[in-house]
């Protein structure tokens, strides 16, 4: 992985920051003509992504001034869209369009023929068209930058003009920063579940000895920072974060503050487990994961106590937990900005993100049917339906989300990104499968995903959610896969399992449907082959 970075300015004290990624900058001010040149450093194989930061007032000089349109800017935006629709295999990251707070025109800039917001507007609007149709494009917002931390702590007008370099220290931090988790957001690098306390954490006081409404949580003063922290964690969950419950209380009292408080914002749906009981809470978070099916290493836990802190640290490392504010007052905005970016960073946020906490709960009813039924008449009850999708461009952030974030059924834990998805479908040389799956309790969404080269006849990826597990959709989406390669007119399919520390138990999946072991690499690998008829 190599990042050249581009720019109209001085970039060079951001390379350090990068590290470890291998990272190198263009020429001074080549932005434009990379991104138009054929041949140029930008299109060499080995650059996967291509960074363009500028900086606004530059491009915009003559603008800026009221001395003409913003030519530059639309040219960086057309030779932008050439890169990425020449080159769909490399990731291009690109800044928002963000002008200084210098205007000419003061107070008439807002509403003057010649408004440098309306500019600024019209630029932005067309580079986030821009990105909607190339999938291999990623922009940021680095306005958000200069709101937080202010246009006076991020320039330095001594580097611009002593060497061109227009950030200062502090804003290459910024975006060394910004980047990592965007390019980790990008590849679905996150987090899956948010564990919190309650007491003090989630209001104010301890609900066993002040009662339900006796709390501080409301629409003043402190009570009124908490429920802004829980309409944070609400609108966290509704991108895909699965919130749990790990509080030392008494289960009664929790049910009642829950069922009870008019205040609350979240309400018992909005968790996927909640472990309230006198336990310690490293016990209660292994349990919840078992519920959830879900490894410890993609928990974050957050607690108001530096010794509850403290030993989950200790005991489950694999955890992240963030320390927690010293004042309630910073509660909210510590979870959106510092919380929420460093470990449940989205760039695409899917149907099925928004449905998670739904499809938990629902599969824990499954789970309660399956305790009263046969597996056979489990599977009866359940009336699953599901359907196969091929090659549907508008599914492939969730077929890359998918790739990322399986692990337990995932025959070769392939990683593929959406540039890499899209590219698979349309490939006529392949054939991207999707299934969705619903059932009298909800519906999942999409399940299984398996990737096929049509040319080779190979099931290139093939994996499930765990949320399905033992439902016996996988073998529908294998059915699928060997019909397509049949209709190609192939007479066998080449299949793989590559081991990990998490998909052991799909082992023996390919022994069990059929296919017969060709050879085994030293380091467990195992290749399988299957005849089948040509129609």
């Amino acid at each position: 992985m190599t990042y050249l970075l581009l720019s109209n300015v001085n970039m060079q004290p951001l390379l350090a920051r990068l590290k470890p990624a291998a990272a190198e900058c263009g020429a001074y001010n080549s932005l434009v003509a990379d991104l138009a040149t054929r041949g140029s450093a930008a299109t060499a194989p080995d650059v996967t992504h291509v960074l363009c930061l500028f900086d606004t007032d530059t491009m915009m000089a003559d603008a800026l001034y009221g001395a003409g349109p913003p030519e530059q800017c639309e040219m960086f935006l057309d030779v932008l869209e050439g890169f990425c629709r020449r080159h769909p295999e490399k990731t291009v990251v690109a800044n928002t369009f963000c002008l200084g707070s210098s205007r000419a025109l003061g107070f008439a800039d807002l509403t003057h023929r010649n408004s440098l917001k309306s500019v600024e507007t019209a630029l932005n609007g067309r580079l986030v068209s821009l990105a909607k149709q190339n999938a291999n494009l990623l922009i940021f917002d680095i306005e958000l930058l200069f709101r937080r931390y202010g246009e006076e702590a991020l320039m330095s007008g001594a580097l611009w003009y002593a060497g061109r370099i227009r950030y200062s220290a502090q804003m290459f931090d910024l975006l060394a920063t910004t980047l990592r988790q965007l390019i980790a957001a990008r590849t679905q690098a996150c987090r899956k579940v948010l564990v919190v306390d309650l007491d003090n954490t989630l209001w104010g006081g301890i609900v066993g000895e002040l009662g339900p409404l006796g709390v501080a949580l409301g629409e003043d003063g402190k009570g009124r920072a908490y429920r802004d922290f829980q309409r944070a964690l609400k609108a966290l969950q509704r991108t895909g974060v699965l919130l749990a419950v790990a509080s030392k209380n008494n289960a009664a009292d929790v049910d009642e503050i829950l069922d009870e408080n008019p205040a609350m914002i979240l309400r018992r749906a909005d968790f996927a487990a909640i472990a309230a009981n006198w336990e310690p809470k490293a016990e209660n978070i292994v349990k919840i994961a078992e519920a959830l099916n879900l490894g410890t290493d993609s928990f974050v836990f957050i607690d108001d106590n530096p010794v509850e802190r403290d030993l989950i640290r200790k005991f489950l490392p694999e955890i992240a937990v963030p320390d927690f504010p010293e004042r309630v007052e910073n509660l909210p905005g510590w979870l959106m900005r510092e919380v929420a970016p460093a470990w449940f960073g989205k760039y695409t946020v899917t149907t099925e993100d928004e449905a998670k906490t739904e499809q938990y709960r629902a599969n824990a009813a499954r789970q309660q049917l399956a305790a009263s039924f046969d597996l056979d008449g489990y599977l009866r009850e359940l009336d699953i339906e599901c359907n196969i999708h091929v090659d549907v461009a508008g599914h492939v952030a969730r077929a890359a989300q998918m790739t990322q974030k399986t692990n337990q059924f995932n025959l070769t834990t392939r990683r593929y990104d959406v540039t890499d998805l899209t590219r698979f479908v349309e490939s006529t040389d392949h054939a991207v499968l999707l299934l969705d799956y619903r059932d009298r309790f909800g519906d999942e969404g999409s399940v299984g995903l398996a990737i096929v080269d049509l040319m080779e006849g190979r099931i290139d990826t093939f994996l499930a959610s765990c949320r399905v597990i033992g439902r016996k959709v996988e073998q529908r989406l294998l059915d699928k896969a060997v019909e397509l390669c049949r209709d190609r007119g192939l007479h066998k399919v080449i299949a793989e399992y590559i081991p990990t520390r998490k998909n052991q138990m799909v082992a023996s999946f390919y022994d069990d449907h059929g296919f017969k072991p060709l050879r085994q690499n030293p380091d467990g690998a195992v290749t399988y082959e299957k005849s089948i008829d040509a129609r």
